[in-house]
């Protein structure tokens, strides 16, 4: 992919007017993030440039995981904004996302990083810009030689004088680019936020450094609390060792009778263990995982996807997929806006059905349910999947009212094998964990229920099972309950 800056000021260039761009970093609490580049032009450029749909052409830009979008007429002056989004999902990725913008050059030395300490978490970016090279940055010696060994095939005193300039200029001086930093902790419209401007063909870099400090009210709560009760321990113990002054038969009060502490202490483990094995484990709700549980073979949307994106012509690189993918089934982007990052064009609904066609149901599945349903047993399905896809799965598969309890990440915002998606199963159905059973094909998610407390069994799939794996295993739903027709 060229420069995306290239596409928007080629453009531009057939207007005399000077062009404002803008690069803003938005960094979210976890590391991940977007990069958003705009462009503004004042409706006198906007007039002179003409169809700025057809003369932009963002289809590399697209393809590369950027969403284009054209804003028009806006309210607070008439004048039209031209803007590219593209998320990042760790420090390297953010490195390559600017390297995109104009070129590997401009920015350079960048680094994010955060440092915790107790209720608080400190974010801190900086890095270079170095904009010497002018408007060179957004050609090569491909495209001069083709367009005759000009920049933009134009003469010197032609830029000059769409750059505005009465004489030869610098044409250069007529770009400016807004660099902007928005860190967790800070806020958009905060007059505080540093901004970087920096003109086309600055020789010297331009550093630029900022940081914010997230607080975390929650935990400081609980400090409080910690130093009450400290306070309230000291005292106590203040308090046990002066009646020991003024009590001398106290100090051996204890070794009196040892016969006598004995017993409490039998009495305080039975008690423990008794309560132990009295604990309700009767399984009151099944839990089922997407993954090679409901979906035949373990292939569901998730590992279907990759083939499926590389074949109509999108991205091919199955990380990039995946990282997209994931923010999808986070709620993070809609199913057209996950199309248009991994590079498919098209009705994103027609996208939908001709990809989830490929989605099948295991055939014990039914039979599962049907045995549950008999047995007076509820169902719940969790799964990492974008919500609109599983809601049209579930319709189309007939598992809609089989499965009373749906919890989808693009729903809640949390992906397994986080404890905040069981607690939200906890919290919608009342079931105490130590009532449910989960039969999953994830071995992290596994692990991660039976920390809280579920039964738990491996649909055993294709993926190899680690040595010392503890869970009970079964290849299929007739093993589970005795549900074989």
């Amino acid at each position: 992919m060229k420069k995306i800056l290239l596409l928007f000021i080629f453009t531009f260039l057939v207007a005399a007017c000077k062009v404002e761009s803008s690069v803003l970093v938005n960094v979210d609490d976890d590391g991940t993030g977007r990069v958003e580049v705009s462009v503004e032009l004042d409706d006198a450029a906007s007039r002179l440039i003409g169809n700025l749909e057809k003369q932009l052409r963002t289809e590399d830009l697209v393809s590369s995981g950027w969403k284009v979008s054209l804003l028009e007429n806006l309210k607070e002056e008439s004048k039209t904004v031209v803007s590219a989004t593209k998320y990042f999902t760790s420090a390297d990725s953010l490195v390559n996302v600017l390297e995109e913008i104009a070129g590997p050059s401009v920015f350079s030395e960048v680094s994010l990083l955060s440092e915790k300490s107790f209720a608080k978490k400190k974010w801190t970016i900086e890095g270079k810009i170095n904009l010497s090279e002018g408007l060179s940055l957004f050609s090569d010696s491909a495209l001069d030689e083709l367009l005759g060994d000009n920049l933009f095939g134009r003469s010197l005193e032609d830029l000059s004088f769409l750059s505005g300039c009465e004489d030869i200029c610098d044409p250069a001086n007529s770009f400016l680019i807004n660099f902007s930093v928005l860190l967790p902790g800070s806020k958009e419209n905060d007059s505080n936020n540093d901004v970087w401007t920096v003109p086309l063909g600055d020789q010297t870099s331009t550093p630029f450094s900022t940081s914010s400090t997230v607080d975390y009210p929650k935990p400081k709560a609980w400090r409080t609390v910690a130093y009450v009760f400290l306070g309230s321990a000291l005292l106590f113990l203040l308090f046990r060792a002066f009646k020991s002054l003024i009590s001398p038969s106290g100090t051996n009060r204890n070794f009196e009778n040892p016969k006598k502490f004995k017993k409490t202490s039998e009495i305080i483990e039975n008690t423990t263990t008794k309560d132990h094995q009295e604990t309700d484990t009767t399984v009151k709700l099944v839990v089922v995982g997407g993954k090679g549980v409901i979906w035949d073979g373990g292939a569901d949307p998730e590992g279907l996807l990759v083939p499926f994106v590389r074949e109509n012509g999108g991205l091919v690189d199955s990380d990039e997929i995946a990282d997209r993918y994931r923010s999808a089934s986070l709620g993070q982007l809609n199913s057209e806006e996950f199309w248009e990052s991994v590079g498919l064009q098209g009705d994103p609904d027609l996208i939908d059905d001709q990809y989830l066609k490929l989605v099948r149901l295991r055939p014990d599945a039914l039979p599962f349910l049907g045995q549950m349903k008999s047995r007076g047993i509820p169902v719940a399905c969790i799964t990492n999947s974008v919500l609109s896809w599983s809601q049209q799965l579930r319709e189309r598969l007939g598992v809609e009212d089989q499965i009373q309890h749906w919890i989808v990440s693009g729903e809640y915002g949390v992906r397994k094998p986080s404890n905040s998606i069981f607690e939200a199963l906890r919290r919608l159905t009342g079931i105490s964990f130590s009532n449910m059973l989960l039969v999953d094909s994830d071995i992290a998610t596994l692990e991660a229920a039976r920390g809280l407390g579920m039964s738990t069994v491996l649909m055993q799939s294709q993926m190899p099972i680690p040595s010392g794996f503890s869970h009970p295993k079964i290849e299929g739903f007739a093993e589970l309950f005795g549900t074989k027709n």
